[in-house]
């Protein structure tokens, strides 16, 4: 059996494990958090409130705190799944920053979602890779907003965001000026009084695109400048707040189309020293 596990602190002490298995069974037990997971490859099993499910690839999980189950692979293929869980008063702030008044509670064991299975498994891996706070913040409290909006047995008042145009300009004059930094969401937060769901809501409403895409907008934008000088890709990441070149050149390809080194030569090629 092949496993990671590993914990978030940015995110109060959010646990993530991902595992590979070959007819692999777990004991009857319990989590004291909410679980959420993601079949990749192979069938799942689990004995759950008195029924058996089978999760074929691309079933998400959901199980509540405290509710006893087992866990197995079901076929003789390998079963690959990815796992997170989120403490309650984690889970029950998001609800909170939903105006969900009730006690979050999931309804289903296993549930067919491609959309949401598309995010969740992307969140995944960036909780993984990336050291972006922002991005691991933004993400986990848009997925979990997703998870309790379709699957929890609450209420889900509609409401429709405001512009909240003052709001939206000191997220990116905040961002613009502290791009370097490794930004969280509770800082945007204090500086517009607005809660965390609210706040990304309304952000992507405005700009086309969440907090921490701009502020990856921002940093390759400032990488150009500083690449157009000559400096090496190692010392630009570092000095817009990446962690690392590889880092970089992941989002700088993404927004210019090339690699950082490749601007970089083609910006100081007609140059002279």
């Amino acid at each position: 059996m092949q496993t990671k596990f590993w914990v978030l602190s940015e995110l109060d002490g959010l646990e993530l494990f991902r595992a590979t298995a070959i007819r692999y069974s777990y004991a009857r037990h319990s989590h004291a958090s909410y679980s959420i997971g993601l079949i990749e490859a192979g069938v799942g099993g689990n004995y759950y409130r008195g029924s058996t499910y089978l999760a074929p690839p691309g079933s998400i999980i959901l199980m509540n705190p405290e509710e006893a189950h087992t866990g197995y692979s079901a076929e003789e293929q390998p079963l690959s799944y990815r796992m997170l869980y989120a403490n309650i008063n984690v889970v029950q702030q998001i609800a909170r920053d939903l105006q969900i008044q009730d006690f979050p509670h999931f309804k289903d064991a296993v549930v067919q979602d491609r959309t949401l299975a598309k995010h969740l498994l992307s969140l995944h891996q960036e909780l993984e890779r990336s050291p972006n706070q922002l991005e691991h913040q933004s993400r986990f409290v848009n997925v979990l907003s997703k998870v309790l909006t379709h699957y929890a047995d609450v209420k889900v008042p509609s409401f429709r965001p405001q512009k909240e145009h003052r709001a939206v300009q000191l997220v990116k004059t905040y961002l613009q000026d502290r791009f370097s930094s490794n930004i969280s969401l509770e800082q945007l937060t204090n500086i517009t009084g607005l809660n965390r769901s609210y706040l990304i809501r309304v952000f992507c409403q405005s700009v086309g695109m969440p907090p921490y895409t701009y502020l990856n907008q921002v940093r390759v934008e400032k990488a150009k400048q500083l690449l157009a000088q000559r400096l090496a890709v190692a010392e630009v990441a570092i000095a817009v707040g990446m962690s690392d070149q590889s880092h970089l050149t992941r989002h700088f390809k993404r927004i210019v189309g090339i690699t950082p080194g490749q601007y970089r030569q083609m910006s100081t090629s007609f140059k002279t020293d």
